[in-house]
């Protein structure tokens, strides 16, 4: 299995857990758990990247309330995923003596999260 379908498995799955929480708590009913259910289908199906799975959780979570505690979720991990990236490459200039380039990546990033 290829890391797309890794990802759109991980999606469907936490979708259908929030879905069925939200029918035990009675926030949806069967007939919007249908409604949601072909719409989540079609989604995921149609995803041809990792972009497209973003995109269409976005659309999901501005659906459905019920969807937007993945939809931050998800967008925390990929912000970890750049922090340790750029974590790597601020070390990978330091040990290259390129200690100006690493103060400007740091900062790069600690600027973005706080614009």
């Amino acid at each position: 299995m290829d890391l797309l379908e890794e990802e759109k498995k991980k999606l469907e799955e936490a979708i259908v857990e929030n879905m069925i929480t939200a029918l035990e708590g009675e926030k949806i009913t069967e007939d919007e758990m249908s409604t949601i259910s072909g719409f989540v289908l079609d989604g995921v199906d149609a995803a041809k990247s990792k972009q497209d799975l973003e995109k269409f959780l976005e659309e999901l979570a501005g659906k459905w309330e019920l969807f937007k505690p993945l939809l931050i979720l998800q967008k925390a991990e990929l912000q970890e995923k750049v922090e340790d990236e750029v974590a790597q490459g601020v070390l990978l200039l330091l040990e290259h003596g390129k200690l100006d380039h690493a103060i400007k990546l740091a900062q790069s990033v600690t600027q973005n999260k706080t614009n």
